[in-house]
C-alpha cells in the first residue's frame, strides 16, 4: 500500500500551529520572530545560504527525492532567514527546493526565522543539515565544514541552544523517519572530545578536520575527489597562505598530479622553512624533490681538551661545565649588544 499524501494542514496539526489568514506567499505580513506558522512561498522569492560548503544531491539520491515529492509533496517546510533587506534565505531545504523544482512545482511550505544573528543562521544550517544526512555519507569538505562550525559554537559562549532545539523540533514534526542524526544539541559541550563523542570520531580526527577546514575551496575538492589524501591534506592544511594554497591548486590541475603524505609534508616543511616557492612546488608534485631543506641550526663541534683544563678543574662535572659556558656566552652576547 502507498504511503498516504501528507498534506499541509496535517503538519499544522502534527505541529500544532494555527496559520494566521492570509498568510500565502504573496502576503505583505510576515509572522513575528516566535512565530512557527507554516506558510506557502514561491521558491523564486527564496535564495540559497551564501557560501555554504553542502553539495545538492545528485544521481539515483536526486532522483528518489524528486520521485518522492511528486507522490507526496515536501513533506519537511523548507526554513527560511527572514533578513532585515527583505530577503528569504534558505537555512534548511536546499535540496527539497531543487528537487520540488526538477518535480514541476513553483512553491512548497515554509517557516520563517527572524531576528536571527549570522552566527545562529550558519549554526542552523549546519545542524539541519545533520538532521537530514548521515554524517558518514557527507564528503571530506562537508565533514570539515560541519565539525568546523560546531566546534566554534561550542566554544562560543551564548549560542542559543533554544534556538537550535526548536529548529529539532521543526525538522521532525512527526515520525516520518527521514531525519538521520546522532547529533544531541542540548547538551553544552565546550570540547574536542565532546564534539567526537557525537559524531564517533576520535578527538584527533576532529582536530584533523578542523584544520582542514582551513583550506581554500579548490583544495577542499581535490581531498573529496582522492587528489589529495585525507591525512596529506591535514599537512597541507599548515600552509597558511591562501595565495599558496591557490598555487598549489592550480598545479595539481594542471600536472594531474596526486598529493600522498610525503608530498603534503615536504610542501608544509618547505613552506616552514619559507622555500615554497612557485618552482618547488612544481618539483614536489612532481616527484622530482623528495628531501626537506636544512634546519638553518648552527652546526655541533667540540670544545677543545686545552680549553677545558684552561677554565675548569677535574673534579667538575659536564652539567656543571655547560652551566658556566652558558653564563658565560649570555654575559659575552649582553656586553656585544646581541641576543641569543
Amino acid at each position: 500500500m502507498g504511503k498516504p499524501k501528507v498534506r499541509l494542514e496535517d503538519f499544522n496539526d502534527m505541529l500544532n500551529f494555527e496559520p494566521e489568514p492570509g498568510m500565502v506567499a504573496s502576503a505583505v505580513a510576515t509572522p513575528s520572530p516566535e512565530s512557527k506558522s507554516i506558510m506557502e512561498m514561491e521558491f523564486e522569492r527564496m535564495e540559497p545560504f551564501p557560501n555554504h560548503k553542502f553539495k545538492l544531491y545528485e544521481g539515483q539520491q536526486l532522483a528518489d527525492m524528486v520521485e518522492s515529492i511528486r507522490q507526496f509533496g515536501i513533506l519537511i517546510p523548507i526554513i527560511l532567514w527572514h533578513r532585515e533587506d527583505d530577503t528569504y534565505v534558505i537555512l534548511s531545504g536546499h535540496n527539497r527546493c531543487n528537487a520540488a523544482k526538477i518535480a514541476g512545482f513553483t512553491k512548497g511550505p515554509v517557516i520563517i526565522k527572524e531576528n536571527l544573528s549570522c552566527d545562529e543562521a550558519v549554526l542552523i544550517v549546519t545542524e539541519t543539515n545533520l538532521r537530514q544526512r548521515s554524517f558518514t555519507d557527507m564528503s571530506h569538505s562537508e565533514r570539515a565544514y560541519c565539525l568546523a562550525q560546531h566546534y566554534e559554537a561550542l566554544k562560543s559562549q551564548g549560542k542559543r541552544s533554544d534556538l537550535l532545539t526548536e529548529i529539532e523540533g521543526l525538522m521532525s514534526p512527526h515520525d516520518s523517519g527521514e531525519g538521520a542524526t546522532s547529533v544531541q544539541l542540548e547538551q553544552k559541550l565546550e570540547s574536542r572530545e565532546k564534539v567526537g563523542q557525537e559524531y564517533g570520531l576520535s578527538s584527533s580526527k576532529v582536530g584533523r578536520y578542523i584544520k582542514i577546514s582551513s583550506l581554500i575551496e579548490p583544495l577542499l575538492m581535490c581531498v573529496d575527489t582522492g587528489e589529495i589524501a585525507f591525512l596529506a591534506a591535514y599537512d597541507l592544511a599548515f600552509v597558511a597562505d591562501t595565495s599558496i594554497q591557490q598555487q598549489i591548486a592550480d598545479l595539481i590541475q594542471l600536472g594531474n598530479y596526486k598529493v600522498d603524505m610525503r608530498k603534503a609534508r615536504l610542501l608544509r616543511s618547505c613552506y616552514e622553512a619559507g622555500e615554497l616557492t612557485n618552482p618547488v612546488i612544481v618539483q614536489i608534485l612532481s616527484g622530482e624533490k623528495t628531501k626537506k631543506p636544512k634546519a638553518d641550526k648552527p652546526q655541533p663541534f667540540k670544545i677543545k681538551p686545552a680549553i677545558i683544563t684552561k677554565y675548569f678543574t677535574a673534579g667538575q662535572s659536564g652539567e656543571e661545565m655547560e652551566t658556566i659556558i652558558d653564563k658565560a656566552l649570555a654575559l659575552y652576547f649582553m656586553q656585544e649588544g646581541s641576543t641569543v
